[in-house]
């Protein structure tokens, strides 16, 4: 073979090497990635106001390996606001329209790859669907409930100029997550964080949070936190419920979980933290559209149990013999009451349990993770399309 030969079959083989290489790049985008450029922690006093208000959240830039003995194992990077998403800024680009989702631990999603989340996933959905730039903010950290996820988006979350807000309610455990005396009873000691309860006249109360200066922002969202803190009273004498009762001391361990509450005749523990979420949820809609005039909407999320039989079947054979009433008990119940009460004042509202409960027969795929409970990469795919088509069929997104 002559030696222009040579050089032109591997010429040739160069070229047909590139352009495989643009087809797999076409087909497979996600694979190939640029540099990650290094997280910068988000500008001014962020950690030190988040430690303060909220006691508890996760520190930005920090890097996470969530391994469950098999089920998964995920290696998670917060971005600069210590949040389970790419890196954020405040400034929204001209023409963009931006969604903040304030939730727990649902859709922070540190369960996969934040790319499979359902609020990251909704952004593309939407972005396709309506020929517009949508930015959807994942402002959600693990094991808060309503009452800390309203003071996070009154302390970071306006500030993104959101033209819809979503709050994301995981009726599993957000009920209990509200009530601090459930709380002890679950943890055993009384957590040392601002927490609401409320007054006989049923206004909001706040307890143990540090005053802010209200002219740090120029903001009414600001000053109606500012203005809270100001008004508050002392926190109450601790009341812990006596069921379930306390089986071991050192390990501290219940009889059963607290959160099974939920589906047992009311006591007055319960319908205090019922009474309260909603006012909760009222109130946070209240401080986003009076307030900064945005439209708010709410999505609920049922736990597994309600989406399989099998597992309401476990925690019934499990725990019957100690709480008979779970024989008789629905497990759907909390979203739909959620739901009915949100319809009745008027706030758009999304019950995830039918969808879900619907994919679950017809997917091969479990929606959730069988012993943590989150929802796998398809939960967050079925999440996700069936949000962003309430969010379209209602309007909410243009």
């Amino acid at each position: 073979m002559s030696v222009s030969r040579k050089i032109g079959l591997i010429a040739f083989g160069l070229v047909l090497g590139l352009i495989a290489g643009l087809v797999l790049l076409r087909l497979f985008p996600g694979d190939i990635r640029p540099p990650e450029t290094p997280c910068q922690t988000a500008p001014g006093e962020w950690e030190a106001q988040a430690w303060a208000l909220l006691h508890d959240y996760r520190i930005p830039c920090d890097t996470l390996h969530l391994d469950t003995g098999g089920e998964f194992y995920e290696y998670a990077t917060l971005n600069n606001y210590g949040l389970h998403a790419p890196d954020y800024t405040l400034v929204k680009a001209p023409g963009v329209f931006r969604v903040v989702i304030v939730g727990d631990s649902f859709p922070q999603g540190l369960q996969v790859a934040y790319e499979e989340t359902f609020p990251y996933l909704l952004a593309g959905r939407l972005s396709l669907d309506s020929g517009q730039t949508v930015e959807v903010i994942n402002l959600s950290i693990d094991a808060y409930g309503t009452d800390r996820e309203l003071l996070l988006y009154a302390l970071l979350g306006w500030q993104f100029n959101p033209d819809l807000v979503l709050l994301s309610v995981y009726t599993g455990n957000d009920i209990q997550d509200n009530h601090i005396d459930l709380e002890q009873r679950r943890y055993g000691y009384r957590l040392e964080r601002p927490f609401f309860t409320l007054a006989t006249d049923g206004t909001l109360q706040l307890h143990n949070s540090p005053v802010f200066d209200p002219a740090a922002y120029d903001s009414s969202v600001f000053r109606w936190l500012a203005a809270l803190q100001s008004a508050q009273t002392p926190p109450p004498p601790e009341n812990p419920p006596t069921n379930p009762a306390v089986t071991s001391t050192d390990p501290y361990g219940l009889a059963y979980p607290v959160q099974l509450g939920l589906y047992l005749p009311e006591d007055v523990y319960w319908r205090d933290a019922w009474a309260l979420t909603e006012a909760l949820i009222l109130q946070f809609r209240d401080v986003v559209e009076a307030v900064e005039g945005v439209p708010f909407g709410v999505l609920l999320i049922p736990d597994r149990r309600a989406i399989y039989p099998s597992d309401w079947g476990a925690a019934v054979n499990q725990y019957a013999d100690l709480l008979p009433d779970l024989r008789q008990a629905d497990p759907m119940q909390p979203t739909t009451r959620l739901e009915t009460f949100l319809g009745e004042q008027g706030i758009p509202v999304l019950n995830l349990a039918w969808t879900l409960q619907a994919q679950a027969n017809a997917l091969t795929e479990p929606l959730y993770y069988t012993g943590d409970g989150h929802f796998t990469p398809a939960g967050h795919r079925v999440a996700a399309q069936r949000i962003a088509l309430w969010l379209e069929a209602t309007g909410l997104v243009r």
